[in-house]
């Protein structure tokens, strides 16, 4: 059964990508296509050389076999990934990108508020690092990396490296200067570091990314000869090597050591780049009356403002509960306070937290509006291709936007940020009015 459900995942990934009437690498669909292909394939491939290495409390608790489990799975996934495409055709675009001619864009302008952004962000990190004791201490608790960062609001003024990064692309695309291309790396190096420092992948990897993308429709297209499919194995097997060195550096402040074997193991990797797992036990576990039905949902906002012990509030991250019903094999559900429930979580993302709530039903809605947010975030890229803010916008919404409690959450504290650069962006480097620049160009 694993072995059909990866020749049939293949097939429905690689026919989604070539089909697609938009060309373009990264329209939506396509660029869907390519992120399901590398999450989900690459964990499916290593159960059906590996099946004994999937978690046997998913198969106790859901009650049910590794094939009957992957079964639903695969049936569950195919309805969502046709909703997902459904949702995107819906709003998809026909006409070309547009691209403002570059004489627009204050050249001087661009690059001072690259520095500028560069110097808030990295002045929001060291504030950041003096509350709670400095640069060590951060890196000797990694793995109470959460904790750490709770109530650090100074933290949401990190993206602004990201878009420094992105308006140098566009200095180098406008004079094409050595000096440019010099600074760029420099950024780029303690941009990385900075998200390296949180012993989280995700930022990292979203931020190189968004540079790819960036330099596709800024700089230049991406071309596929001998010389970028070098360039692309070397990025490939250095990502491949940070994804299997960050966890461990993680966990080296708890006494930790990490052999060259264990180091590279393939179970960890492709758990760790993967949440297909977690997508087999949503798939699995919940049927009409074990699911949700939006429970909880929104009780982490109400209870801010109640007077009542902060203590009893939920979790906003819901993964929370997945965790503990394979933790504890037992039955854990909204709004249950967050002492009551594991610390640990288990990311719902789209598939986990549609099914949960409303199974079948939830899937079909919520996939096919996920769909629709995508082709109107890259709507809004192709509206001005030289926009930094669309860029990292555009990427986010593909990875890392969904319907869950906490994703919603994290974009609700994001899109302030981001509206503002955008406005400061237009007036400083466009020479927009203050009236014009709030106005967002979407043709």
């Amino acid at each position: 059964m694993i072995a059909f459900c990866f020749c049939w995942f293949t097939l429905l990934y690689g026919l989604t990508f070539l089909l697609a009437k938009n060309k373009d690498i990264f329209s939506p669909i396509r660029f869907v296509a390519i992120k399901y292909a590398i999450l989900n394939l690459s964990f499916i491939l290593y159960l059906c050389f590996n099946p004994n290495s999937f978690y046997k409390k998913i198969l106790r608790v859901c009650n049910v076999t590794l094939e009957q489990a992957f079964l639903q799975y695969t049936i569950v996934q195919t309805i969502a990934l046709i909703s997902l495409v459904a949702g995107m055709l819906v709003f998809r675009t026909k006409t070309q990108a547009i691209k403002p001619v570059l004489e627009q864009y204050n050249y001087k302008s661009t690059k001072i508020l690259s520095i500028i952004f560069f110097i808030v962000g990295s002045i929001a990190y060291m504030i950041f690092l003096s509350r709670i004791g400095g640069l060590l201490y951060l890196l000797r608790n990694l793995s109470n990396r959460v904790a750490l960062q709770g109530g650090q609001h100074i933290l949401n003024f990190l993206p602004l490296l990201v878009l420094s990064c992105l308006l140098l692309l566009l200095c180098i695309k406008i004079k094409n200067k050595l000096s440019d291309k010099i600074i760029l790396t420099v950024f780029f190096i303690i941009t990385l570091g900075v998200y390296s420092s949180f012993g989280s992948r995700e930022n990292s990897l979203i931020f190189i990314i968004v540079l790819i993308v960036a330099v596709n429709y800024i700089v230049s297209k991406l071309e596929f000869n001998k010389k970028s499919l070098v360039r692309l194995s070397v990025l490939t097997f250095g990502l491949f090597i940070y994804i299997l060195v960050i966890p461990a550096i993680r966990n080296s402040d708890q006494g930790k050591q990490y052999t060259i074997s264990q180091l590279f193991n393939i179970k960890k990797l492709v758990y760790n780049i993967s949440y297909t797992y977690i997508d087999v036990f949503a798939a699995n576990y919940f049927n009409k009356e074990s699911a949700w039905y939006l429970d909880g949902y929104f009780d982490p906002v109400s209870a801010l403002f109640a007077k009542s012990d902060k203590s009893n509030i939920p979790q906003v991250d819901q993964g929370v509960y997945f965790n503990s019903i394979v933790i504890y094999q037992k039955d854990f559900r909204p709004p249950l306070p967050r002492g009551e429930v594991s610390k640990t979580s288990w990311p719902t993302e789209n598939f986990g937290f549609a099914y949960s709530n409303f199974l079948i039903p939830g899937v079909i809605i919520f996939f096919f509006l996920q769909g629709n947010i995508f082709s109107i975030a890259y709507k809004l890229l192709r509206s001005d291709i030289y926009n930094p803010v669309y860029f990292l916008l555009y990427v986010l919404i593909i990875f890392t936007f969904n319907f869950s409690s906490l994703r919603i959450a994290s974009f609700i504290k994001l899109v302030p940020l981001l509206y503002l650069a955008s406005v400061i962006f237009n007036i400083c480097v466009r020479g927009k009015s203050f009236k014009s620049s709030l106005n967002i160009n979407f043709k």
